[in-house]
């Protein structure tokens, strides 16, 4: 049961508590607004940070003792930067994961293609990417998702189960998408912030907050991208540090197994 049925049962508890204690009708309806206030405060929340598994589990890191590590790139594939991304990454002999935005994709077939040959990881990062993509029903939500999901394959010929939501914010409504299409979504415990730090205060953030087992978040659509991934790469091999792909990490597959006739 997620986290948001469990607090939807608690508050109707209370609820009924209150109305059932007597005390309804003299003052306790000032609590009715408190609880209510507070259900939507943690609704937000949940909503905003997606390592709370609110409405939807996400995996987001792994508790292990070994120093390994996974990288993601979100919001590409980008003309300019990921051809030299996937030669950095190619340098230091690392395999990350790319969750691509569909409409970028159609327009970088042969890009995405590159990215998969060289054996790197592909997830789903809906079609759009866009700005109100929250509050989108439940069959918009589910199209964006099934079209970059198709693109993936008929390029690609892997049918990836890897989703990561856009912005990282969840909801009811993307919860039910998710799991009707039986995606695994995938959130991260160490968000670089590159897209709006200086690539020195981004080195600094990535450095100070590696751990074990975490899933790091960068963008391949940043300016100062290879910078910052080269300098962390190198950090990373100076602290004993393995990078690994996001299914080793996890352990479990993350494509679906092709069909043999």
């Amino acid at each position: 049961m997620s986290a948001n049925k469990i607090i939807n049962l608690v508050y109707l508890y209370l609820l009924l508590l209150l109305m059932g204690g007597g005390w309804f009708w003299e003052w306790s309806w000032w609590w009715v607004v408190y609880i209510t206030l507070l259900l939507m405060a943690l609704k937000i929340l949940g909503s905003v940070f997606i390592q709370l598994n609110f409405y939807l589990i996400s995996h987001c890191s792994i508790k292990t003792g070994e120093r390994t590590i996974a990288l993601t790139f979100d919001d590409g594939p980008d003309e300019n930067n990921t051809p030299r991304l996937l030669d950095l990454l190619d340098q230091f002999g690392v395999k990350a994961t790319f969750f691509v935005i569909g409409q970028k994709a159609k327009k970088q077939r042969a890009l995405l293609k590159m990215i998969h040959n060289k054996g790197h990881l592909l997830g789903n990062h809906s079609y759009t990417h866009a700005r109100f993509f929250d509050l989108f029903n439940f069959w918009r939500m589910r199209n964006e998702l099934l079209w970059t999901h198709e693109l993936i394959y008929r390029i690609t010929g892997i049918k990836t189960l890897m989703f990561r939501p856009p912005y990282g914010v969840t909801t009811p409504v993307l919860a039910r998408a998710v799991n009707r299409l039986g995606y695994i979504s995938i959130g991260w415990s160490l968000r670089s912030l590159d897209t709006c730090r200086t690539p020195d205060k981004t080195l600094e953030r990535l450095i100070s907050k590696t751990q074990p087992g975490a899933i790091v978040l960068l963008h391949d659509t940043t300016t100062n991208i290879i910078d910052i991934t080269r300098n962390y790469l190198e950090w990373l091999q100076k602290n004993q540090f393995q990078v690994v792909s996001v299914s080793q990490l996890l352990s479990m597959e993350v494509y679906e197994p092709y069909k043999t006739q």
